[in-house]
């Protein structure tokens, strides 16, 4: 983390302290009042310190003193230790000991966010700088008075001193995996921009060879032409290239590059098929363009088939001309006497089809080298597509469900509501949380906890889908449905049978055979909700309403009901 993040996160901390100070005032002075044992000397020195704490903060802000770095850990590093001194000789009643606690906890955090960890052995220095000054104070202060609850206290101090050592020694071994990743990716996209360099090395020698052959052409016409073909090709991939390089919309570089070879060579037709599934695209993907309109429907239909009957009989490359253009079956009464077809790999695997023709005669005999460019670019723009929509799956999908994270969630949010509002349409939405998950977790182990999430999730996802909906695990063993263009009356029976097939679930684990259960809460706008913003609102109140009220089962909103 470098010193403006460092800086940035403690500014932004600021206003979380003033909040825990005004708390933590606020309940030592309750205490005076309520309780007669607290003494107002105590009350008064804690009121000092948190004050101090508070007026101290404020000024450094306004000063700007958090710029430094190390006026920051020398800060958070007196305020950890103040709190502990407050702790043991000021704090003597034990109703605000937890309140004591998290103060420090909050120091602590803060402290561990500005000292820059960057590997796991620091991590033993900063908890022995921060854990042993303060357990010292509490064994002083053990030994000034022998009352149990300086033992308990000790122990709590221990708890967090652990709490503190493991879960900064496991974030920054996180920390690392993640660095790891993000270097081997950097790697990857080195090694396509080799790729990129190496194809625009090979367009110099190409053209270097079509200057030393056009000298030797007698006929100056044919040379010209010839000379003016290569230039357009060079521009072309040059197009081609730039617009890989600032794309990654497989469907937009596919026309580019179809409209390229079109205007180029000038084709009676040329297509591009890619299969499903291949950069996390859900549907296969087709770019046919042609100079005859009947042509059209015939190529799309016949691609896949071409596609399966090639790689069947291991044919990676075909041309056909005249009587042997016949034999594609789309051909047959057409008027086209060139035809080649590439099936498209990427390590090996099969991903595609490219496919061009022509009424020229043996246009394909020779000369291919445009083509075979073209085609090794589009390699690389399947290999990029694939990248981004790996880190996009990364960034939007999450880890153990595969379904839509929140984060990812409320961007899809944010646009429907901006859409139904834009058609004044409707927008239901539904949110479930699995019945009793904790006790699954502690009777069986969280990792047949985690069998019921993905089957909840895997469920949700299917079924919500087939009415243009989507989902989102929400959070924990929570889930969100969203049901665009779906009014509440037509939403309930739809959420009714969603239920009945996730409670019928049976979840068969090692011995152990789990039955699932869930409580909903549905409510939808603007039937019910006076705004899209209250509709995640009273869905969670719905759903907490069933979950108070007896679990398993659908509470849906009258719009009577209010905070559970």
């Amino acid at each position: 983390m470098n010193t403006h993040s460092v800086v940035e996160l403690q500014k932004k901390g600021i206003l979380l302290h003033r909040l825990v100070y005004v708390l933590l005032l606020l309940q030592r002075l309750l205490l005076q009042v309520l309780q007669k044992d607290v003494t107002i000397s105590n009350t008064t020195m804690v009121v000092i310190v948190v004050g101090t704490f508070f007026v101290v903060e404020e000024v450094s802000s306004f000063k700007n003193y958090f710029d430094s770095v190390r006026y920051v850990r020398i800060l958070r590093y007196v305020e950890c230790l103040l709190s502990a001194v407050m702790m043991g000789f000021l704090q003597l009643d034990e109703n605000s000991e937890a309140s004591i606690i998290g103060l420090i906890l909050l120091f602590m955090f803060d402290l561990f966010l500005s000292m820059e960890v960057a590997d796991k052995d620091k991590v033993f220095s900063f908890a022995g700088m921060v854990g042993v000054p303060i357990v010292a104070i509490i064994i002083i202060r053990m030994s000034i008075s022998l009352d149990y609850k300086w033992l308990f206290l000790f122990l709590d101090m221990i708890i967090i001193f652990l709490i503190l050592f493991f879960e900064g020694y496991l974030f920054v071994e996180y920390i690392g995996k993640k660095d790891e990743k993000i270097f081997s990716q950097k790697r990857e996209f080195d090694e396509v921009v080799e790729k990129n360099e190496n194809i625009l090395g090979m367009q110099n020698k190409l053209k270097k060879t079509n200057d030393q052959l056009n000298v030797q052409r007698i006929n100056l016409q044919k040379a010209n032409q010839q000379i003016q073909l290569a230039n357009d090709e060079m521009i072309a991939q040059a197009e081609i290239l730039h617009y890989i390089s600032m794309s990654f919309d497989l469907a937009k570089i596919s026309n580019q590059i179809t409209d390229s070879i079109m205007r180029v060579k000038q084709l009676s037709f040329c297509g591009v098929y890619i299969k499903e599934d291949v950069y996390l695209n859900k549907h296969a993907s087709y770019v046919i363009k042609t100079t005859i309109g009947q042509l059209y429907q015939k190529i799309k239909e016949s691609l896949p088939e071409i596609c399966d009957i090639m790689v069947s009989d291991d044919i990676m490359e075909l041309t056909l001309h005249d009587a042997e253009t016949a034999k594609v079956p789309f051909l047959q009464n057409v008027n086209i006497n060139s035809v080649y077809i590439k099936v498209l790999t990427k390590d090996e695997e099969i991903y595609g089809v490219f496919i061009i023709g022509d009424s020229r005669r043996n246009l394909f005999k020779e000369n291919m080298s445009f083509y075979n460019a073209i085609i090794a670019q589009y390699d690389i723009a399947i290999h990029n597509a694939i990248i981004y929509g790996e880190m996009q799956q990364m960034a939007r999908k999450d880890g153990l469900t595969g379904i839509n994270n929140r984060i990812y969630f409320n961007e899809l949010f944010k646009e429907c509501i901006m859409q139904i509002e834009k058609d004044d349409t409707c927008l239901s939405v539904a949110l479930f949380d699995i019945d009793k998950f904790k006790l699954v977790n502690d009777t069986y182990g969280h990792l047949a906890g985690d069998e019921v999430i993905k089957r909840v999730a895997t469920l949700l996802e299917d079924f919500i889908s087939q009415y243009n909906g989507f989902v989102c695990r929400y959070g924990g063993e929570e889930f969100v449905a969203a049901l665009p263009g779906i009014t509440l009356e037509v939403a309930q029976p739809i959420i009714e049978e969603l239920f009945d097939i996730i409670c019928n679930q049976i979840i068969h684990y090692n011995q152990y055979e789990i039955p699932i259960s869930v409580s909903i809460g549905l409510t939808s706008y603007p039937e019910i909700c006076k705004t899209p913003d209250e509709l995640l609102k009273r869905a969670d109140w719905c759903m907490y309403y069933a979950k108070e009220h007896g679990r398993h089962q659908i509470n849906v909103d009258d719009g009577s009901i209010e905070r559970v």
